[in-house]
């Protein structure tokens, strides 16, 4: 896949409470934490310059709060955020709620798999390359739909669709997604 004009930034999401209990938040709809808001922010001020020219944002609040940090550092309106279901989180299923330590106990060959980095549809998960169908053509047609030369396009997801959106976009194989490089909470990385 030839790449886009637009640089791409690939960011995640800062943390919420969920994610320091080690709980698996999935599609649920979790606020980011204090600790989170701060990481927002300081990713902010990290990404304001070059100011974005467009931020699009996972439709989840923890992702949505973090766009709208991106946005204020750069003295952007968060009304303009583009905000997509289809960057969502990868749904989790069962998972979703429950701690690791939880899942570990009562699904000890799931666990065992996810630990493996088996990355496909199981146990009621999503799995990624069902997440990259519908959030590789949220970012595509932007692309396409607002053609550039230059400008910084900001896309504010989750650590799975993160993974997702990397590997299906650099061509990587399926099999070694889970094996890519991808941003923590509140950081950020260039794809293009």
């Amino acid at each position: 896949m030839a790449a886009p004009d637009w640089e791409i930034v690939i960011a995640r999401h800062g943390p919420t409470e969920w994610s320091r209990a080690g709980r698996f938040s999935g599609h649920i709809d979790i606020p980011l934490s204090a600790e989170g808001r701060t990481r927002a922010a300081e990713l902010g001020r990290a990404l304001r310059r070059p100011v974005p020219e467009r931020i699009l944002s996972s439709d989840l609040t923890r992702a949505r709060q973090t766009a709208e940090a991106i946005a204020g550092a750069a003295g952007l309106d968060p009304r303009g955020i583009t905000i997509s279901g289809g960057l969502r989180e990868e749904s989790l299923g069962s998972w979703e709620g429950r701690t690791r330590t939880h899942i570990a106990g009562t699904n000890r060959d799931g666990y065992a798999r996810w630990l493996a980095g088996d990355i496909g549809a199981f146990d009621g998960r999503e799995g990624l390359a069902a997440v990259a169908r519908r959030a590789v053509p949220v970012l595509l047609d932007h692309c396409v739909e607002r053609p550039r030369t230059t400008g910084r396009l900001v896309v504010v997801t989750h650590a799975n669709t993160a993974a997702a959106l990397i590997g299906a976009l650099a061509d990587i194989p399926f099999g070694h997604w889970a094996d890519l490089p991808c941003p923590g909470p509140a950081e950020a990385m260039v794809l293009w």
